[in-house]
């Protein structure tokens, strides 16, 4: 009787044991980030500034990088970041206002992620639907262009002609 209640105890603590289970860099429930760009920017009502963030995962949380905007009235420079894995999402770091904020991106639903960090306020939390195209990324990268962009030259002085334009011929 003894050996059959050991039994049992020995194949109730080894019945979750199999090599079917998740593997470790998925975290323990095998969250995924399905790829593509999530976010929220969008104009704001009083002023139609731009107000919202953005993150663009090009292979999801297989990720080497991920591309970020923050927009608050304007939007920042769009920032590449290598991604860190962690029990419930991806995470990297970025340089905000002197500090370095680390920003954390988990998954919410199949079309959604949650995106948390402290801008110097405390932790917010704020989800991300999936979008079609970049809004805040693309605004980040054209102001970065634009700032970077020589001016452009002035057009010229119109000169005077040298000699009088030639007349019409005569003949058709």
């Amino acid at each position: 009787m003894r050996a059959v209640a050991l039994l049992g105890l020995v194949l109730l603590f080894t019945a979750g044991c199999s090599e079917r289970s998740d593997p470790a860099e998925t975290g323990k429930d095998g969250w995924r980030i399905p790829a593509g760009v999530y976010g929220n920017v969008a104009p704001d009502a009083e002023n139609g500034r731009l107000r919202g963030m953005e993150v663009s995962l090009d292979r999801g949380d297989e990720s080497a990088t991920a591309d970020f905007a923050r927009c608050e009235g304007r939007c920042e420079a769009a920032a590449k970041r290598p991604l860190r894995r962690g029990l419930n999402g991806v995470s990297f770091a970025i340089e905000h206002e002197g500090r370095t904020i680390d920003v954390l991106v988990g998954p919410a639903g199949p079309d959604a992620v949650e995106v948390s960090a402290d801008w110097g306020r405390g932790l917010e939390s704020h989800r991300l639907p999936k979008i079609v195209r970049e809004v805040g990324l693309a605004a980040a990268r054209q102001a970065a262009e634009d700032a970077a962009a020589p001016d452009a030259p002035a057009p010229p002085m119109p000169v005077a002609p040298s000699s009088p334009p030639p007349l019409p011929s005569p003949t058709p």
